[in-house]
């Protein structure tokens, strides 16, 4: 039995994950720890299972692996913890608010030896695979450019926190689309022009922008950010 505990509830993508994990067979969720108690006691509740209000002591039970959903600003803290605890982990995006956060996880969990990876469920929709199927057939012809955008709603919460989220719309919805540019292409991104504003709500961080994107392949990419998904909420 594989038994896995999730690390904050504070992202919504949590009660997506541990959906998933209560139909995995030979997967049980052993605990949800969560600083927020009601959030965290609820979350409990609903997929039948212990609550803990620190992350340190649910890290200190007979658990394999975790899921890590809190605010961006605490995923080094969350993820260094679990890797000296000799956990797996499964981190939701982005990986931190800071390059140096984020090199400080990836040191920890290879010092420790345990398995470190970022939620890109992207990479399994059935219209990106049949994509990166026909490229590496060669089915669409050399790639020259593309345009990208990546949508949705206005989050608000600690989304549009600077502190805990890092930044805005171009922090929050920039990973999916660049992490499948790079995977479906097997390239890097080489240079990166931005132009990032806010512009339809009275927020501390960015709720637009539009990326241009030059890959080390000579392929040049545009993505646009937060303008549809940021403009609804």
């Amino acid at each position: 039995m594989l038994k896995v505990g999730i690390l904050s509830f504070a992202h919504m993508h949590a009660y997506s994950y541990a959906s998933c994990l209560q139909q995995l067979e030979g997967v049980q969720i052993a605990g949800i720890a969560d600083q927020d108690e009601q959030r965290g006691e609820e979350a409990a509740r609903r997929f039948d299972t212990r609550y803990f209000s620190d992350p340190s002591t649910l890290l200190k039970e007979d658990i394999q692996a975790v899921v890590v959903c809190s605010e961006n600003a605490h995923h080094k803290q969350m993820v260094v913890e679990a890797a000296e605890a000799g956990k797996h982990i499964l981190c939701e995006k982005p990986i931190a608010t800071t390059l140096e956060d984020g090199q400080a996880m990836v040191a920890a969990c290879q010092k420790n030896g345990v398995k470190f990876q970022m939620a890109f469920p992207c990479r399994f929709h059935p219209a990106v695979a049949k994509a990166r199927q026909m490229l590496k057939q060669k089915a669409i012809g050399r790639v020259l450019a593309i345009n990208c955008t990546n949508r949705g709603r206005m989050p608000g919460g600690w989304f549009v926190d600077r502190k805990l989220a890092g930044g805005g719309a171009v922090m929050d919805h920039t990973v999916h689309v660049v992490d499948l540019l790079r995977w479906m292409f097997k390239t890097e991104v080489a240079r990166v022009y931005a132009e990032i504003d806010t512009r339809f709500h009275p927020l501390e961080v960015d709720d637009c922008g539009i990326l241009s994107l030059t890959l080390e392949n000579g392929i040049f990419a545009t993505l646009e950010t937060g303008a549809g998904i940021w403009t609804l909420g």
